[in-house]
């Protein structure tokens, strides 16, 4: 064998070997664990009936996935995006606690999360608003009269000292004033997420 032959084997031989480094062999699609193969079609469905107003038939979609493949990773992700539909303002059975508990399974969850950072933000902002609704709602409710079968309630009568009335005026205020820059902050941090990943 002449000198440029072996030359031409030996520099077949590296190319070969570099090309085969470079390849990253994935098992074909139809050999991928059942939830993973199944898992884009959910979200995609569940997506389209969000931008089509239909928040039900999206969780029931997420839902059914979780359903049938409970202890998948993307079980785990179903469950952030049941969350971040339930605190979509535009839907009419928006629950923030609801949203709150979703984002706690998936925070708690064994398996590696792709919106980690996301869920942390989304669950601070829901309870910052869960707890500003309930004080709110306190504030508005304390001084109403406790209803009791048989007992006539009389209209309350007018706060005789206005210092007392103004403060609780000023607090619902201020926290009705916290509740809307929640709402804004949570509106925000949506249409980010719901914007498609740039390449």
């Amino acid at each position: 064998m002449t000198p440029r032959r072996i030359a031409r084997t030996v520099s077949g031989v590296f190319v070969v070997t570099a090309l085969n480094a470079c390849i990253t062999v994935r098992p074909p699609t139809f050999l991928r664990p059942a939830p993973e193969r199944a898992w884009p079609s959910a979200l995609s469905t569940a997506e389209t009936r969000v931008s089509e107003g239909r928040y039900g038939a999206a969780d029931s979609v997420l839902a059914g996935f979780s359903a049938n493949y409970p202890e998948s990773p993307q079980a785990f992700e179903a469950a952030y995006w049941r969350a971040l539909f339930s605190m979509d303002p535009k839907n009419s059975r928006a629950s923030i606690s609801t949203a709150v508990t979703y984002l706690d399974a998936y925070l708690t969850g064994l398996y590696p999360r792709q919106h980690r950072q996301e869920a942390f933000a989304l669950r601070a902002i829901a309870g910052q608003i869960d707890d500003n609704r309930n004080a709110l709602a306190t504030a508005q409710t304390k001084d109403a009269p406790t209803m009791q079968p048989g007992v006539r309630i009389e209209p309350p009568k007018p706060a005789t000292d206005p210092a007392v009335t103004a403060a609780s005026d000023a607090e619902i205020k201020r926290l009705k004033d916290e509740l809307a820059k929640a709402n804004a902050e949570l509106e925000r941090i949506r249409k980010r997420l719901l914007q498609p990943p740039k390449n």
